[in-house]
């Protein structure tokens, strides 16, 4: 089987690093969840769960619901400053020399017009007389 469709050879670089970063506390408690749904799989061929057990599945359930919204919440939240963006490379969607900026904070990359390459998108609008 042709694996290749399936797997990509290329690394994760420094953004994706960071994304999984920022959402490793959530896969944390995914884990515990699928542990403790193997759990409650297991018991069942034993005598079937103890109050224990569904104790434990409802508190890694909740501990998912919890920490999916606090990682939504710190990714709505974030603003990435200026002064913490890091050129990375030039846009090859602008051909006037604009630049790739990654936050040093979030890694998440965008892409800055400058007016004075003659790039369009970075000149400031006109105001209507």
């Amino acid at each position: 089987m042709d694996t290749s469709v399936y797997w990509s050879k290329r690394e994760p670089n420094r953004t994706d690093l960071a994304e999984i970063e920022r959402e490793w506390p959530l896969i944390a408690a995914e884990l515990d969840l699928v542990d403790a749904e193997i759990t409650m799989i297991y018991a069942e061929d034993n005598g079937g769960p103890s109050p224990l057990d569904w104790r434990r599945l409802r508190r890694a359930e909740s501990r998912v619901i919890r920490t999916a919204a606090e990682v939504a919440a710190r990714r709505a939240g974030h603003v990435c400053h200026p002064y913490r963006l890091t050129e990375v490379r030039l846009a090859s969607e602008c051909r006037y020399g604009c630049k790739v900026m990654a936050c040093q904070d979030c890694g998440a990359e965008q892409v800055t017009h400058h007016a004075a390459y003659g790039c369009p998108a970075g000149q400031s609008p006109r105001r209507a007389a």
